[in-house]
């Protein structure tokens, strides 16, 4: 398995994974456009449509595999890149615009495609999000479906930009977790043989949204969230001192997220 990072304006967005399948090679989640470069790989999978994951999959010129619904925002992609730039703001010029792929095929839940990688549908993050699972070596690609995991600083917390669905959310934490998977490998940002982090996570996200809910309830907004969490997870100190997107970006969409959910 060969591992490419991408940056947008020296941080580290995302990591795209490239799998030996049946003599062929594919790609998970190219990135954004303006980080894109181009991979040795037949085929593209994006885990979801979201750009930082998805954006740069009409540069590669390969075919591309999506959710089974939500194919014709990758053939077309200018109603996905207009939500996200009322979504993001500033921060969707610096992912850049996607181009439409030529070749996009579906995903389907329950599949197994190429002969090694097992689809499984699975809400919450966004309505079109799977987990993969490469058979070879029982890696699961969790895509945004189980957090963000920043190794070096000891840090996993949820990604739930909206609209979050809470329930969708914890039951495809659930399914995942009962797969057997030996490895986790993270978009954001690396893998870890710490498979236990999927059940970590699942209590993480219960309690994060129990803060939101208390917040909200007060009349309270992402700033008073962001301090209750403080007190609950250390997580939250590590990735402001950290900055960068990992704070204006992958923090701030998230407690949007449970803010409105």
């Amino acid at each position: 398995m060969e591992l490419v990072r991408r940056y947008v304006q020296g941080n580290h967005l995302v990591t795209t994974y490239v799998l030996d399948v049946g003599g062929a090679r594919a790609a998970v989640d190219p990135g954004p456009p303006n980080s894109y470069t181009p991979v040795d790989a037949d085929y593209i999978i994006c885990t979801h449509i979201h750009n930082d994951h998805c954006g740069a999959a009409g540069h590669a010129g390969k075919p591309v595999y999506v959710h089974e619904k939500y194919m014709k925002h990758v053939v077309d992609p200018s109603r996905l890149w207009q939500s996200t730039k009322e979504v993001l703001g500033p921060i969707a010029d610096l992912f850049g615009e996607p181009r439409g792929a030529a070749d996009v095929r579906p995903l389907r839940d329950g599949e197994r495609l190429f002969d090694a990688i097992d689809v499984y549908f699975t809400p919450g993050h966004a309505p079109h999000h799977v987990m993969l699972y490469y058979r070879d070596g029982g890696v699961l690609f969790t895509g945004d479906g189980a957090g963000v995991y920043v190794p070096e600083i000891g840090a996993l917390f949820p990604t739930t930009p909206p609209p979050f669905r809470f329930d969708l959310y914890v039951e495809s934490l659930r399914k995942v977790a009962s797969i057997g998977a030996k490895v986790l490998c993270f978009p954001h940002f690396a893998c870890t043989e710490d498979v236990d982090l999927l059940r970590t996570h699942l209590e993480q996200i219960r309690t994060w949204r129990e803060a939101a809910l208390a917040v909200r309830e007060r009349g309270g907004g992402a700033d008073d969230l962001i301090a209750e969490l403080r007190r609950s997870d250390e997580a939250v100190a590590k990735i402001a001192q950290r900055g960068g997107l990992l704070y204006s970006f992958f923090l701030q969409q998230t407690l949007l997220g449970l803010l409105q959910s």
